[in-house]
């Protein structure tokens, strides 16, 4: 038993034995580059030193401008104590407005990311190409042409969605569908006399009838302001 510990506590010295020589070397190692950079910052402190003598050795100061200029300093030194402050509030400024700036460009990052995979950029460059087709298909005269035919083009989209208009052109298309679609097109003149008597063909011939008389009316109308009075000496 007494062997048992006494192997533990040899152990346990040796394992201490071991640390310490472990920190010895990490410090003989924090020695070394502790001299390593000594010597370079000497090197460099040499080099400066040269070099600030060779400065200051081509530069003619005389006693009275050293005294001028420290006097220069001393009365402004309220002003470079401002100008200190204002420099060290915008070094803070800057460091805490980093993590917003971050942010920001992150999500506007995302944003254009977003845009870009749903297409945003692909459609504007088309539509870029189909304006600049348009610019260069069309003279000046016709961009006025369109330029002036804009509000009627927007009266006739307005018109459009109009719930009763929008009925009648489904109704429209889905029957050209039909037709096309059966093609039974091909009948005599008593089929076609018996199925204009059918409430369906008689409903489509009446609204037919109204469309030209809504036609007829406006076309009167359009006539009607077009024509210019004629002055009493040409009469």
């Amino acid at each position: 038993m007494a062997t048992t510990i006494a192997e533990d506590q040899i152990a346990e010295i040796h394992r201490k034995l071991d640390l310490i020589a472990q920190e010895l070397d990490h410090l003989k190692q924090v020695r070394n580059a502790s001299e390593d950079l000594v010597a370079d910052l000497a090197l460099v402190a040499k080099d400066a030193y040269k070099e600030a003598a060779g400065v200051c050795g081509s530069i003619d100061l005389h006693p009275r401008d050293i005294a001028e200029l420290v006097k220069v300093g001393l009365g402004n030194a309220k002003l470079l104590t401002s100008v200190l402050q204002q420099l060290e509030s915008a070094a803070d400024f800057v460091q805490d407005i980093q993590p917003v700036t971050r942010d920001l460009y992150k999500q506007a990052t995302m944003q254009f990311q977003d845009l870009q995979d749903r297409g945003w950029f692909n459609a504007a460059a088309s539509g870029a190409r189909i304006a600049d087709t348009l610019v260069q298909s069309h003279s000046a005269e016709d961009m006025k042409q369109i330029e002036a035919s804009i509000p009627h083009l927007v009266g006739f989209l307005r018109e459009l969605t109009h719930p009763e208009v929008l009925q009648a052109l489904e109704a429209i298309i889905h029957g050209f569908g039909r037709v096309q679609a059966t093609m039974d097109v091909d009948k005599s003149v008593f089929q076609i006399a018996r199925e204009l008597n059918s409430p369906d063909a008689r409903r489509g011939i009446g609204i037919l009838i109204e469309f030209l008389k809504v036609v007829g009316a406006r076309s009167a109308e359009s006539n009607t302001s077009n024509v210019q009075p004629v002055p009493l000496s040409e009469r």
